[in-house]
Protein backbone atom coordinates (compact mmCIF):
# COMPACT_ATOMS: atom_id res chain seq x y z
CA UNK A 1 0.00 0.00 0.00
CA UNK A 2 1.08 3.39 -0.29
CA UNK A 3 -0.28 6.41 1.58
CA UNK A 4 1.58 9.88 0.67
CA UNK A 5 3.40 11.06 3.68
CA UNK A 6 3.60 7.49 5.46
CA UNK A 7 7.29 6.57 6.33
CA UNK A 8 8.00 3.45 8.40
CA UNK A 9 9.19 4.10 11.89
CA UNK A 10 12.32 2.98 12.02
CA UNK A 11 13.36 2.00 16.04
CA UNK A 12 15.11 -0.24 18.35
CA UNK A 13 12.74 -0.70 21.52
CA UNK A 14 9.89 -3.74 20.39
CA UNK A 15 6.06 -3.63 21.82
CA UNK A 16 3.13 -5.89 20.99
CA UNK A 17 -0.50 -4.53 20.20
CA UNK A 18 -3.15 -6.43 19.13
CA UNK A 19 -5.41 -5.02 15.83
CA UNK A 20 -9.00 -5.70 15.57
CA UNK A 21 -10.55 -5.62 12.41
CA UNK A 22 -13.66 -7.10 11.29
CA UNK A 23 -13.95 -9.00 14.38
CA UNK A 24 -10.94 -11.29 14.11
CA UNK A 25 -7.62 -10.09 15.72
CA UNK A 26 -3.65 -10.39 14.36
CA UNK A 27 -1.41 -9.77 16.87
CA UNK A 28 2.24 -8.11 15.40
CA UNK A 29 5.17 -6.52 16.48
CA UNK A 30 6.03 -2.58 15.93
CA UNK A 31 8.69 -0.23 16.58
CA UNK A 32 9.52 2.08 18.50
CA UNK A 33 8.34 2.68 22.01
CA UNK A 34 9.61 6.04 22.83
CA UNK A 35 8.53 7.78 19.59
CA UNK A 36 5.18 6.51 20.19
CA UNK A 37 4.52 7.45 23.78
CA UNK A 38 5.02 11.37 21.93
CA UNK A 39 3.20 10.50 18.95
CA UNK A 40 -0.49 12.05 18.44
CA UNK A 41 -2.52 11.00 15.55
CA UNK A 42 -5.74 13.28 14.17
CA UNK A 43 -8.25 11.49 12.07
CA UNK A 44 -9.33 14.17 9.89
CA UNK A 45 -8.00 16.95 7.68
CA UNK A 46 -10.83 19.57 7.96
CA UNK A 47 -10.83 22.87 10.21
CA UNK A 48 -11.22 20.24 13.68
CA UNK A 49 -8.50 18.40 13.01
CA UNK A 50 -6.27 20.89 11.63
CA UNK A 51 -6.74 23.15 14.31
CA UNK A 52 -6.50 20.15 17.06
CA UNK A 53 -3.13 19.06 15.01
CA UNK A 54 -1.78 22.65 16.06
CA UNK A 55 -2.66 22.50 19.74
CA UNK A 56 -1.10 18.97 19.71
CA UNK A 57 2.06 20.27 18.16
CA UNK A 58 2.76 22.13 21.59
CA UNK A 59 2.49 18.52 24.07
CA UNK A 60 3.74 15.97 21.25
CA UNK A 61 7.08 16.01 19.20
CA UNK A 62 5.19 14.51 16.35
CA UNK A 63 1.62 15.34 15.34
CA UNK A 64 0.47 13.13 12.40
CA UNK A 65 -2.50 14.07 10.07
CA UNK A 66 -4.56 11.21 7.85
CA UNK A 67 -7.10 12.14 5.47
CA UNK A 68 -8.94 10.07 2.80
CA UNK A 69 -7.72 13.16 0.26
CA UNK A 70 -4.97 13.89 -1.71
CA UNK A 71 -4.84 17.59 -0.29
CA UNK A 72 -4.79 20.45 -3.03
CA UNK A 73 -1.96 22.69 -2.93
CA UNK A 74 -3.92 25.51 -3.70
CA UNK A 75 -7.58 26.27 -2.48
CA UNK A 76 -9.70 24.03 -4.25
CA UNK A 77 -12.86 21.63 -3.34
CA UNK A 78 -12.00 18.32 -2.32
CA UNK A 79 -14.18 15.23 -2.41
CA UNK A 80 -13.65 14.00 1.02
CA UNK A 81 -15.18 17.24 1.93
CA UNK A 82 -18.50 17.78 0.34
CA UNK A 83 -19.88 20.11 2.11
CA UNK A 84 -16.67 22.11 1.33
CA UNK A 85 -18.95 23.99 -1.49
CA UNK A 86 -21.11 25.05 0.71
CA UNK A 87 -21.18 28.18 2.45
CA UNK A 88 -19.44 28.86 5.90
CA UNK A 89 -19.44 31.04 8.52
CA UNK A 90 -16.60 32.03 10.81
CA UNK A 91 -18.12 33.99 13.47
CA UNK A 92 -16.02 36.67 15.57
CA UNK A 93 -15.09 34.33 17.99
CA UNK A 94 -14.27 31.53 16.41
CA UNK A 95 -11.87 34.12 13.94
CA UNK A 96 -10.13 35.14 17.18
CA UNK A 97 -9.36 31.95 18.39
CA UNK A 98 -7.33 31.04 14.52
CA UNK A 99 -5.49 34.33 15.39
CA UNK A 100 -4.80 32.99 18.95
CA UNK A 101 -3.40 29.92 16.93
CA UNK A 102 -2.07 31.50 14.26
CA UNK A 103 -1.20 34.54 14.86
CA UNK A 104 -0.99 36.85 11.80
CA UNK A 105 -3.29 34.38 9.49
CA UNK A 106 -6.29 37.03 9.20
CA UNK A 107 -3.61 39.43 7.41
CA UNK A 108 -2.62 36.01 4.72
CA UNK A 109 -6.30 35.23 4.15
CA UNK A 110 -6.78 39.20 3.06
CA UNK A 111 -3.81 38.61 1.05
CA UNK A 112 -5.48 36.03 -0.90
CA UNK A 113 -8.73 37.41 -0.92
CA UNK A 114 -10.62 37.12 1.94
CA UNK A 115 -13.07 40.00 2.68
CA UNK A 116 -12.86 41.88 6.39
CA UNK A 117 -16.83 42.12 7.59
CA UNK A 118 -18.54 43.82 10.39
CA UNK A 119 -21.14 41.61 11.07
CA UNK A 120 -23.35 45.32 12.73
CA UNK A 121 -22.77 47.05 9.88
CA UNK A 122 -22.13 44.74 7.08
CA UNK A 123 -24.72 41.93 7.39
CA UNK A 124 -28.38 42.30 6.26
CA UNK A 125 -30.51 40.50 7.70
CA UNK A 126 -34.17 39.55 6.99
CA UNK A 127 -35.88 38.49 9.53
CA UNK A 128 -39.69 38.97 11.40
CA UNK A 129 -40.90 41.55 8.48
CA UNK A 130 -37.86 43.63 7.62
CA UNK A 131 -34.15 44.43 7.66
CA UNK A 132 -32.34 44.35 10.40
CA UNK A 133 -30.99 47.86 11.47
CA UNK A 134 -27.24 48.63 11.34
CA UNK A 135 -24.84 49.95 13.70
CA UNK A 136 -23.95 53.43 13.29
CA UNK A 137 -19.87 53.17 14.08
CA UNK A 138 -17.78 50.21 13.94
CA UNK A 139 -18.79 47.43 16.48
CA UNK A 140 -15.49 45.42 16.90
CA UNK A 141 -17.98 41.61 16.05
CA UNK A 142 -15.47 41.62 12.96
CA UNK A 143 -14.06 38.31 11.08
CA UNK A 144 -13.62 37.43 7.74
CA UNK A 145 -15.87 36.04 4.89
CA UNK A 146 -14.29 33.33 2.14
CA UNK A 147 -14.69 29.91 1.03
CA UNK A 148 -14.15 27.06 3.21
CA UNK A 149 -11.53 25.91 0.61
CA UNK A 150 -9.05 29.20 1.58
CA UNK A 151 -9.57 29.13 4.93
CA UNK A 152 -8.34 25.43 5.03
CA UNK A 153 -5.68 26.19 2.68
CA UNK A 154 -4.31 28.73 4.81
CA UNK A 155 -4.67 26.93 8.29
CA UNK A 156 -2.06 23.84 5.67
CA UNK A 157 -0.11 26.13 4.95
CA UNK A 158 0.63 27.17 8.30
CA UNK A 159 0.94 23.91 10.08
CA UNK A 160 3.15 22.98 7.12
CA UNK A 161 5.33 25.46 9.14
CA UNK A 162 5.48 23.00 12.35
CA UNK A 163 8.21 20.57 12.10
CA UNK A 164 6.52 18.19 14.27
CA UNK A 165 3.46 18.10 12.13
CA UNK A 166 3.07 16.18 8.95
CA UNK A 167 0.44 15.18 6.64
CA UNK A 168 -0.56 11.37 5.44
CA UNK A 169 -2.25 11.93 2.55
CA UNK A 170 -4.96 9.62 0.07
CA UNK A 171 -4.92 7.22 3.28
CA UNK A 172 -8.03 6.34 5.35
CA UNK A 173 -8.25 4.66 8.74
CA UNK A 174 -9.58 1.45 9.00
CA UNK A 175 -9.57 0.26 12.53
CA UNK A 176 -7.87 1.28 16.50
CA UNK A 177 -5.04 -0.68 17.44
CA UNK A 178 -4.96 -1.58 21.16
CA UNK A 179 -2.75 -2.99 23.68
CA UNK A 180 -3.58 -6.50 24.87
CA UNK A 181 -5.66 -5.75 27.58
CA UNK A 182 -8.06 -3.63 25.19
CA UNK A 183 -8.21 -0.98 27.79
CA UNK A 184 -5.89 1.62 25.91
CA UNK A 185 -5.56 2.16 22.32
CA UNK A 186 -2.49 2.24 20.59
CA UNK A 187 -2.76 3.53 16.97
CA UNK A 188 -4.75 3.08 13.90
CA UNK A 189 -4.60 0.56 10.93
CA UNK A 190 -4.56 2.51 7.28
CA UNK A 191 -5.43 1.83 4.11
CA UNK A 192 -4.42 3.36 0.86
CA UNK A 193 -7.75 4.28 -1.27
CA UNK A 194 -9.94 1.51 -1.62
CA UNK A 195 -7.32 -1.08 -1.09
CA UNK A 196 -7.99 -3.87 1.31
CA UNK A 197 -4.59 -4.51 3.17
CA UNK A 198 -3.95 -2.32 6.44
CA UNK A 199 -0.56 -0.71 8.11
CA UNK A 200 -0.22 -0.22 11.55
CA UNK A 201 0.66 2.93 12.97
CA UNK A 202 0.84 3.76 16.47
CA UNK A 203 0.64 6.71 18.76
CA UNK A 204 -0.22 7.43 22.53
CA UNK A 205 -3.21 9.38 21.51
CA UNK A 206 -5.74 9.31 18.67
CA UNK A 207 -8.00 12.21 17.83
CA UNK A 208 -11.29 11.63 15.97
CA UNK A 209 -12.01 14.55 13.79
CA UNK A 210 -13.26 12.94 10.53
CA UNK A 211 -16.64 14.36 10.60
CA UNK A 212 -20.04 13.28 10.48
CA UNK A 213 -19.02 10.08 8.94
CA UNK A 214 -16.93 9.32 11.54
CA UNK A 215 -16.70 5.16 11.77
CA UNK A 216 -15.64 5.57 15.68
CA UNK A 217 -18.63 3.96 17.14
CA UNK A 218 -17.93 0.84 15.10
CA UNK A 219 -14.23 1.03 15.61
CA UNK A 220 -15.12 0.97 19.10
CA UNK A 221 -17.81 -1.54 19.62
CA UNK A 222 -15.30 -4.16 17.52
CA UNK A 223 -12.79 -3.36 20.80
CA UNK A 224 -15.72 -4.66 23.03
CA UNK A 225 -16.81 -0.90 24.16
CA UNK A 226 -20.21 0.62 24.11
CA UNK A 227 -20.76 3.03 21.17
CA UNK A 228 -21.85 6.50 22.34
CA UNK A 229 -25.64 7.36 22.50
CA UNK A 230 -26.84 9.61 19.64
CA UNK A 231 -29.57 12.18 19.46
CA UNK A 232 -30.63 13.08 16.16
CA UNK A 233 -32.84 16.35 15.77
CA UNK A 234 -33.36 17.03 11.76
CA UNK A 235 -34.99 19.55 9.88
CA UNK A 236 -34.60 17.67 6.59
CA UNK A 237 -33.52 21.19 5.66
CA UNK A 238 -31.72 20.79 2.11
CA UNK A 239 -29.48 23.50 0.33
CA UNK A 240 -28.52 24.54 -3.53
CA UNK A 241 -25.08 26.35 -3.80
CA UNK A 242 -23.81 28.48 -6.59
CA UNK A 243 -20.91 31.05 -7.02
CA UNK A 244 -21.55 34.20 -9.68
CA UNK A 245 -19.27 36.97 -10.09
CA UNK A 246 -20.41 40.07 -8.72
CA UNK A 247 -21.58 42.17 -11.50
CA UNK A 248 -19.03 44.88 -12.50
CA UNK A 249 -19.26 48.51 -11.01
CA UNK A 250 -21.45 46.85 -7.87
CA UNK A 251 -20.55 47.90 -4.35
CA UNK A 252 -23.42 46.99 -2.15
CA UNK A 253 -23.19 48.31 1.74
CA UNK A 254 -23.41 44.45 2.52
CA UNK A 255 -20.90 41.80 2.72
CA UNK A 256 -23.46 39.21 3.92
CA UNK A 257 -26.81 39.22 3.08
CA UNK A 258 -29.70 36.33 4.93
CA UNK A 259 -32.89 36.08 4.31
CA UNK A 260 -33.75 34.03 6.88
CA UNK A 261 -36.12 30.74 7.71
CA UNK A 262 -39.47 31.68 10.47
CA UNK A 263 -40.71 29.11 11.63
CA UNK A 264 -42.96 27.22 12.05
CA UNK A 265 -44.25 28.27 8.31
CA UNK A 266 -41.75 30.02 6.67
CA UNK A 267 -39.34 27.25 5.38
CA UNK A 268 -37.13 28.80 3.08
CA UNK A 269 -34.31 30.93 3.23
CA UNK A 270 -31.56 32.82 1.28
CA UNK A 271 -28.08 33.54 1.86
CA UNK A 272 -25.44 35.52 0.28
CA UNK A 273 -21.78 36.11 0.89
CA UNK A 274 -18.90 38.18 -0.37
CA UNK A 275 -15.81 36.01 -0.93
CA UNK A 276 -12.06 36.09 -2.31
CA UNK A 277 -11.87 36.66 -6.47
CA UNK A 278 -14.68 39.48 -6.71
CA UNK A 279 -17.25 36.00 -6.32
CA UNK A 280 -20.55 35.96 -4.25
CA UNK A 281 -21.44 32.41 -2.99
CA UNK A 282 -25.19 32.38 -3.02
CA UNK A 283 -27.25 29.78 -1.08
CA UNK A 284 -31.21 28.75 -1.39
CA UNK A 285 -32.38 26.28 1.46
CA UNK A 286 -35.80 24.88 2.63
CA UNK A 287 -36.88 22.95 5.71
CA UNK A 288 -38.94 20.18 5.64
CA UNK A 289 -37.86 18.67 1.95
CA UNK A 290 -39.01 21.84 0.68
CA UNK A 291 -36.01 21.63 -1.58
CA UNK A 292 -34.76 24.18 -3.92
CA UNK A 293 -34.37 23.55 -7.51
CA UNK A 294 -31.06 22.32 -8.97
CA UNK A 295 -31.55 24.09 -12.45
CA UNK A 296 -30.71 27.58 -13.59
CA UNK A 297 -34.61 28.42 -13.90
CA UNK A 298 -36.21 26.82 -11.22
CA UNK A 299 -32.90 28.25 -8.65
CA UNK A 300 -34.19 32.19 -9.96
CA UNK A 301 -37.72 30.65 -9.23
CA UNK A 302 -37.31 30.08 -5.99
CA UNK A 303 -35.41 32.85 -5.05
CA UNK A 304 -38.30 35.08 -6.22
CA UNK A 305 -40.25 33.22 -3.38
CA UNK A 306 -38.15 34.97 -0.34
CA UNK A 307 -39.87 37.10 1.38
CA UNK A 308 -37.78 39.93 0.04
CA UNK A 309 -36.98 40.86 -3.57
CA UNK A 310 -33.60 42.16 -2.66
CA UNK A 311 -32.34 38.61 -2.71
CA UNK A 312 -33.52 37.95 -6.24
CA UNK A 313 -32.59 41.83 -7.43
CA UNK A 314 -29.13 41.08 -6.13
CA UNK A 315 -28.50 37.90 -8.11
CA UNK A 316 -30.39 38.37 -11.31
CA UNK A 317 -27.66 40.64 -12.26
CA UNK A 318 -25.19 38.83 -11.76
CA UNK A 319 -22.88 35.81 -13.66
CA UNK A 320 -23.13 32.17 -12.41
CA UNK A 321 -19.72 31.12 -12.25
CA UNK A 322 -19.75 27.64 -11.28
CA UNK A 323 -22.48 24.54 -10.99
CA UNK A 324 -25.29 24.53 -8.47
CA UNK A 325 -23.93 22.55 -5.52
CA UNK A 326 -27.23 20.39 -3.34
CA UNK A 327 -26.09 19.48 0.05
CA UNK A 328 -28.82 18.18 2.37
CA UNK A 329 -26.82 15.91 5.53
CA UNK A 330 -27.96 18.70 7.73
CA UNK A 331 -29.53 16.74 10.28
CA UNK A 332 -28.37 18.15 13.94
CA UNK A 333 -26.39 14.92 15.83
CA UNK A 334 -24.65 14.80 19.08
CA UNK A 335 -22.75 11.69 19.78
CA UNK A 336 -22.52 11.47 23.81
CA UNK A 337 -19.18 10.07 24.25
CA UNK A 338 -19.30 12.04 27.69
CA UNK A 339 -21.67 9.38 28.68
CA UNK A 340 -19.22 6.38 27.25
CA UNK A 341 -16.59 4.14 28.90
CA UNK A 342 -13.26 4.84 26.41
CA UNK A 343 -10.49 3.19 26.34
CA UNK A 344 -7.44 5.32 27.11
CA UNK A 345 -6.00 6.98 24.23
CA UNK A 346 -9.07 7.74 22.38
CA UNK A 347 -10.87 11.20 22.15
CA UNK A 348 -13.43 12.70 19.37
CA UNK A 349 -14.33 16.27 18.83
CA UNK A 350 -15.90 18.45 15.97
CA UNK A 351 -18.50 17.53 13.48
CA UNK A 352 -17.99 13.51 14.99
CA UNK A 353 -19.72 14.32 17.89
CA UNK A 354 -21.24 17.73 17.22
CA UNK A 355 -22.60 18.11 14.11
CA UNK A 356 -25.09 20.87 13.75
CA UNK A 357 -27.68 22.14 11.08
CA UNK A 358 -25.30 24.43 8.97
CA UNK A 359 -27.56 27.24 8.49
CA UNK A 360 -26.58 28.92 11.93
CA UNK A 361 -22.93 29.15 10.78
CA UNK A 362 -21.80 27.32 14.01
CA UNK A 363 -19.49 24.59 12.43
CA UNK A 364 -16.37 25.91 12.56
CA UNK A 365 -16.45 28.54 15.81
CA UNK A 366 -17.75 25.09 17.35
CA UNK A 367 -14.09 23.40 16.40
CA UNK A 368 -12.43 26.25 17.13
CA UNK A 369 -13.33 25.98 20.89
CA UNK A 370 -12.86 22.27 20.96
CA UNK A 371 -9.43 22.80 19.92
CA UNK A 372 -8.77 25.10 23.53
CA UNK A 373 -11.09 21.82 25.55
CA UNK A 374 -8.63 20.24 24.07
CA UNK A 375 -5.65 22.56 24.66
CA UNK A 376 -6.61 22.92 28.41
CA UNK A 377 -7.10 19.68 28.77
CA UNK A 378 -3.03 18.95 27.75
CA UNK A 379 -2.04 21.31 30.02
CA UNK A 380 -4.33 19.23 32.76
CA UNK A 381 -2.66 16.08 32.77
CA UNK A 382 0.49 14.34 32.06
CA UNK A 383 0.50 12.29 28.61
CA UNK A 384 0.85 9.08 30.43
CA UNK A 385 -2.63 9.38 31.86
CA UNK A 386 -5.13 11.68 29.73
CA UNK A 387 -8.35 10.28 30.71
CA UNK A 388 -10.58 10.22 28.26
CA UNK A 389 -13.68 10.61 29.45
CA UNK A 390 -12.62 14.11 31.42
CA UNK A 391 -11.63 15.72 28.20
CA UNK A 392 -15.53 14.33 26.57
CA UNK A 393 -17.36 15.79 29.98
CA UNK A 394 -15.51 18.88 29.09
CA UNK A 395 -16.11 18.94 25.15
CA UNK A 396 -19.83 18.29 26.37
CA UNK A 397 -20.10 21.40 27.90
CA UNK A 398 -18.72 23.52 25.42
CA UNK A 399 -20.92 22.15 22.56
CA UNK A 400 -23.77 22.62 24.64
CA UNK A 401 -25.02 26.46 24.17
CA UNK A 402 -24.23 25.98 20.45
CA UNK A 403 -26.35 22.82 20.71
CA UNK A 404 -29.44 24.15 22.47
CA UNK A 405 -29.46 27.48 20.04
CA UNK A 406 -29.73 24.71 16.88
CA UNK A 407 -32.13 22.88 17.85
CA UNK A 408 -34.28 24.81 19.96
CA UNK A 409 -34.92 26.56 16.73
CA UNK A 410 -35.37 23.18 13.95
CA UNK A 411 -37.89 21.86 16.59
CA UNK A 412 -40.09 24.92 15.79
CA UNK A 413 -40.46 23.14 12.67
CA UNK A 414 -42.89 20.47 12.14
CA UNK A 415 -42.23 18.58 10.39
CA UNK A 416 -38.57 18.04 11.99
CA UNK A 417 -37.67 14.84 13.36
CA UNK A 418 -36.96 14.37 17.12
CA UNK A 419 -39.90 16.55 18.20
CA UNK A 420 -41.01 16.30 22.19
CA UNK A 421 -44.88 15.13 21.74
CA UNK A 422 -45.58 17.18 24.35
CA UNK A 423 -44.01 20.08 22.75
CA UNK A 424 -42.22 22.89 23.98
CA UNK A 425 -44.40 23.65 27.07
CA UNK A 426 -45.88 26.95 28.07
CA UNK A 427 -42.40 28.33 29.49
CA UNK A 428 -40.82 27.62 25.94
CA UNK A 429 -43.60 29.61 23.75
CA UNK A 430 -43.25 32.05 25.99
CA UNK A 431 -39.50 32.64 25.41
CA UNK A 432 -40.17 31.64 21.53
CA UNK A 433 -42.25 34.70 21.45
CA UNK A 434 -39.30 36.76 23.01
CA UNK A 435 -36.90 35.80 20.63
CA UNK A 436 -39.53 36.75 17.98
CA UNK A 437 -40.04 40.07 19.55
CA UNK A 438 -36.28 40.44 19.75
CA UNK A 439 -35.66 40.23 16.28
CA UNK A 440 -38.33 42.15 15.51
CA UNK A 441 -36.82 45.31 17.25
CA UNK A 442 -33.68 44.66 16.44
CA UNK A 443 -34.78 45.49 12.60
CA UNK A 444 -35.77 48.90 14.50
CA UNK A 445 -32.75 49.01 17.11
CA UNK A 446 -29.30 49.34 16.20
CA UNK A 447 -28.30 48.87 19.70
CA UNK A 448 -30.26 45.50 20.18
CA UNK A 449 -29.27 44.63 16.88
CA UNK A 450 -25.33 44.90 17.84
CA UNK A 451 -26.77 43.21 20.79
CA UNK A 452 -27.65 40.38 19.25
CA UNK A 453 -24.38 39.54 17.20
CA UNK A 454 -22.49 39.76 19.99
CA UNK A 455 -24.85 37.01 21.35
CA UNK A 456 -24.40 35.28 18.07
CA UNK A 457 -20.68 35.65 17.63
CA UNK A 458 -20.37 33.91 21.20
CA UNK A 459 -18.72 37.25 22.75
CA UNK A 460 -21.69 37.20 25.15
CA UNK A 461 -23.69 34.70 27.03
CA UNK A 462 -27.36 34.73 26.10
CA UNK A 463 -28.06 35.99 29.35
CA UNK A 464 -27.56 38.92 27.82
CA UNK A 465 -30.56 39.19 25.81
CA UNK A 466 -32.45 38.64 28.92
CA UNK A 467 -30.93 41.74 31.17
CA UNK A 468 -34.04 43.58 32.35
CA UNK A 469 -33.32 46.94 30.85
CA UNK A 470 -32.86 44.54 27.52
CA UNK A 471 -35.91 42.87 28.24
CA UNK A 472 -37.72 46.27 29.05
CA UNK A 473 -36.46 47.72 25.83
CA UNK A 474 -37.22 44.80 23.46
CA UNK A 475 -41.20 44.74 24.75
CA UNK A 476 -41.32 48.46 23.99
CA UNK A 477 -41.98 49.73 27.65
CA UNK A 478 -38.29 51.39 27.82
CA UNK A 479 -36.19 53.56 25.23
CA UNK A 480 -32.57 54.71 26.24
Amino acid sequence: MTCDGLRPAVGHRVISYRVTIKKYSISKEVTPLSEIDDHAIVIGGSIAGLLAARVLADSFTRVTVIDRDKLPQQPELRKGVPQSAQPHVLFTRGYRILEELFPGIGNELIAAGALTIDWAQEFDHFGRGGWSAKAESASGIVSLTCSRPLLEWAIRQRLTAYVKVRFVEACRVTGLLSEPGKTSVAGVSLAAGEESGHTPLLAKLIVDASGRGSQAPAWLKSLGFTPPEETVVNPFLGYATRRYQAPPGLQPDWKVMLIGQSPPSGTRLGYIAQIENQEWIVTLGGYGRDFPPMDDEGFLAFAQTLPSSRFYQAIQAAKPVSPIYAHRATANRLRHYEKAKLPQGFIALGDAVCALCPVYGQGMTVSALSALVLRDWLAQYPKNNLPAGEFQKSLAKSNSLSWSLATAQDLRFPTTAGRRDSGPGWLGKLMHGYSDRLLQMANEDPDLHTLFMEVAHLLKSPLALYHPKVMLRTLGSLRF
